[in-house]
């Protein structure tokens, strides 16, 4: 029997738009996906949005991923679940909760430059 998957770190937050959240991870041996889950921090994760990942076999890069459709100003946890080669059947832990707010919706756009007028 394949003992399963290693639990992944706790994924790397890259920034939050108002309707998105960007992570990165790095891959681990003998993992062939990462499912990518998102919710809403109070729900229960079985309600969470989920994407599939796949890891190619020679690339041990970081993979980059992008949670969409979110709502602005709202904290959302994250995690990672690793899946090794017999898929569903092979799951191993999941990752530690990375916990983020999206970005509120500005309702003026924010100017860089002031101008004071004498």
């Amino acid at each position: 029997t394949m003992s399963p998957p290693p639990t992944p770190d706790k994924l790397t937050f890259l920034n939050a738009e108002e309707t998105s959240i960007k992570v990165e991870f790095q891959p681990q041996e003998g993992v062939k996906s990462y499912e990518l889950a998102w919710k809403q921090y109070p729900q229960e994760w079985h309600h969470a949005e989920t994407m599939t990942l796949l890891v190619s076999s020679n690339n041990m890069e970081k993979i980059t991923a992008e949670a969409i459709d979110l709502l602005p100003a709202t904290t959302y946890c994250l995690r990672i679940t690793p899946y090794g080669p017999n898929g569903d059947t092979d799951a191993g832990e999941p990752s530690p909760d990375l916990i983020v707010d999206t970005e509120a919706v500005s309702c003026t756009p924010q100017s860089k430059s002031c101008c004071v007028l004498q």
